[in-house]
């Protein structure tokens, strides 16, 4: 069941691996998983409303790194980007949502009834190491 806070933003800080990168078509059918059935990234957010993210490439999925400043309005997180590789050097828009108790963040391009893709984040319990 998922769930918004008030406070979207205070839940979302920390460290988040990545879970899966789902596209779907505007009728809410999977159309494909270009990251690949083990993504492998990083997210993280700070208290000082800063972020970064790492994805490795997968096929014919870029990698993708980036780091800036966080604003937030709603359910709508925008990544103002400071440094990035192609294709993500422009300001990025995402729809969050948390479920699982604050567990996972989904991350989405667009809201349900149009083509989007769903990055899905677990998050990492403080000291606790990752393997790639």
């Amino acid at each position: 069941m998922a769930h918004l806070m008030p406070h979207l933003w205070v839940e979302m800080i920390g460290v988040w691996s990545l879970d899966g990168v789902t596209e779907f078509g505007a009728d809410g059918e999977i159309r494909g998983t270009p990251y690949g059935d083990r993504p492998a990234g990083r997210l993280m957010y700070t208290h000082d409303a800063h972020m970064a993210v790492v994805i490795s490439g997968h096929g014919q999925a870029p990698a993708v790194a980036y780091a800036g400043k966080v604003a937030v309005d709603g359910d709508r997180i925008q990544h103002v980007v400071a440094v990035g590789l192609p294709p993500f050097s422009e300001d990025q828009e995402r729809f969050a949502r948390l479920e699982n108790n604050g567990a996972v963040l989904i991350l989405a391009t667009d809201r349900k009834g149009r083509p989007r893709t769903e990055l899905r984040w677990t998050r990492q319990a403080a000291g606790t190491t990752v393997a790639p």
